[in-house]
């Protein structure tokens, strides 16, 4: 085995840890046999399908599509797959198909690695078709739907080394969530994970007895390297807003989870149990959340039914994870009449700057960076800085021109399309996002400062989204879409409109639209709105 300080191949923080450790690493839902994995089987499991895979021709700097659920499968191909070289097209679940395939087709990749399903995909896509080197999780007959079985590949006699790599190789590839636009493929190298994986554990450090439920895979990856189990949650992941609490809850009782990371829409759907009768987990001491802004009356509603569990929202993105959090405690002790949603203080590994909102990429370079910075309480797009960002998107230069900007020093500054600026103690409020601030009348609009002002007034909607709608006179109005079940439209609209003119500094408000039906949201979280698919109902017709 290579020396772990020689290689810079961010498995072998893994396989250090893991030799001789029998310790659950991976518990799956359900009591049927083969659901659980100790570090141990994952170790020796991981390097005997890596050297099967090496067999059957992928090489060290090859690129490997994988699509497979969040299971055991998932982990050890991950780890087989990056422990020899190469690098690992991670797609998500949540992905349509259509994205599926077109991320796929950009990567260039030798091998497909997926459940039964995926192949149907590939085997659909002219491109995804040619690749020669195919492994699917399930039964094959006669070469269908793939050409190996992973369960033989893992049948290997003989383990294969941890491949040494440069610090800056790709070692993972996954997908933005695309709010913002199309997604895009953010390059993980083996450095960047080393990085990401010290900052998480600085910022939220495991006890040696902790057990995990992640409900985001990276983070389950996380969990491997720092020695945690982790128990997947009884959910289906592209329905997270759909999710049985109750399920879930007793899971955490059952294995005795201690902390987790989940997102908004699973929480409430817990609460929805407890406020059933339902048991709630004891042994629970720490949430971890985010993925969208949070309420106060989210945040006091969680607190009421985890009464004794720390509750952290943290804030972050696919290309800078984390950047700040903050305690449920602290949010709710601070000022309820500040505008915007506080994500905390960045972390001291991070450098920080907000410059002026600008939509229209290129118009910030590099030498102009300080001219476009402003000073702290004003509201500005955020850019970050440091060891666990991303330093580019993979093979997509355009993206990369638009959404880094690399100082005089050489530092690469990653813009994270969020608005919002910093208060005195250094603590950053999220006001919006970049793409849906809304231009009206020559006066710049911050969506989510609107949405909350409307929350906060009538706190028993059930959805609040403050949109731009192309208008003649005012370039954009500013369109305020409710979700309300009361049936007293007329009501709602008056109240919208009073608690915007109520407000310390008035908000525009051009027409107010009351809905039954739920907004669109997000794929990943299924928390965000989605304002693009937002724009599309109302202009067709469908929205009111």
């Amino acid at each position: 085995m290579n020396d772990p300080v020689d290689n810079a191949n961010v498995c072998q923080l893994f396989h250090e840890l893991a030799r001789g450790n029998i310790r659950p690493a991976i518990i799956m839902p359900g009591s049927r046999r083969n659901s659980t994995i100790t570090f141990e089987q994952l170790h020796e499991g991981s390097l005997l399908l890596g050297n099967s895979l090496r067999e059957v021709g992928l090489d060290p700097g090859d690129r490997a599509i994988i699509m497979i659920p969040m299971s055991i499968d998932l982990y050890m191909t991950l780890l087989a797959v990056v422990s020899i070289g190469a690098t690992a097209v991670f797609v998500d679940p949540w992905i349509p198909p259509r994205q599926m395939a077109a991320f796929a087709r950009f990567a260039e990749p030798t091998t497909f690695i997926g459940i039964g399903k995926s192949h149907l995909l590939r085997r659909m896509e002219p491109e995804l078709k040619k690749i020669k080197k195919t492994v699917t999780t399930g039964k094959t007959f006669f070469g269908w739907p793939a050409k190996y079985q992973l369960s033989i590949l893992k049948l290997n006699m003989e383990p294969c080394p941890v491949t040494e790599v440069q610090p800056d190789q790709p070692s993972l590839i996954t997908f933005t969530s695309g709010s913002s636009g199309e997604p895009k493929g953010a390059n993980r190298t083996h450095r960047f994970l080393r990085a990401q994986h010290d900052a998480l554990s600085r910022e939220f450090p495991f006890r040696a007895d902790d057990v995990d439920m992640p409900t985001f895979p990276v983070f389950a990856l996380n969990n491997l390297v720092s020695g945690i189990t982790s128990v997947v949650p009884d959910m289906d992941f592209k329905r997270v807003a759909e999710a049985d609490g109750g399920k879930i809850a007793a899971q955490m009782i059952r294995h005795r989870v201690t902390t987790c990371t989940v997102s908004p829409p699973l929480l409430e759907r817990m609460c929805d149990h407890f406020e059933s009768g339902g048991q709630r987990p004891a042994a629970l001491r720490r949430i971890l959340t985010g993925g969208a802004p949070i309420s106060d009356r989210q945040l006091r509603r969680w607190q009421s039914h985890f009464e004794s569990t720390e509750i952290i929202v943290a804030y972050g993105s696919t290309e800078a994870e984390p950047v700040s959090h903050i305690s449920a405690s602290e949010r709710l002790g601070l000022d309820d009449q500040l505008a915007g949603y506080c994500t905390g203080r960045p972390m001291p590994a991070l450098r920080t700057r907000v410059i002026e909102i600008v939509k229209e990429p290129g118009r910030i370079s590099s030498k102009s960076l300080q001219e476009w910075t402003l000073p702290d309480g004003e509201i500005g797009e955020l850019l970050v800085s440091g060891e666990h960002v991303c330093r580019d998107y993979f093979r997509n230069p355009d993206a990369t021109a638009e959404n880094k900007l690399i100082d005089q020093t050489g530092a690469v500054w990653h813009r994270m399309g969020d608005t919002g600026y910093f208060d005195e103690a250094g603590r950053f409020w999220l006001t919006g996002r970049v793409h849906s601030t809304i231009c009206r009348n020559g006066q710049l609009v911050h969506p989510q400062l609107v949405e909350q002002a409307v929350a906060r007034a009538l706190p028993d909607l059930r959805q609040v989204a403050a949109i731009g709608m192309p208008d003649r006179a005012l370039d954009q109005a500013v369109w305020v879409v409710v979700v309300d079940g009361s049936g007293d439209a007329a009501g709602i609209e008056q109240r919208v409109m009073a608690a915007l003119n109520q407000v310390t500094v008035p908000l525009p408000c051009d027409r107010v639209i009351v809905r039954d039906q739920l907004l669109p949201v997000d794929p990943r979280h299924n928390s965000k709105i989605d304002y693009v698919a937002l724009a599309r109902l109302l202009l067709d017709g469908s929205g009111p």
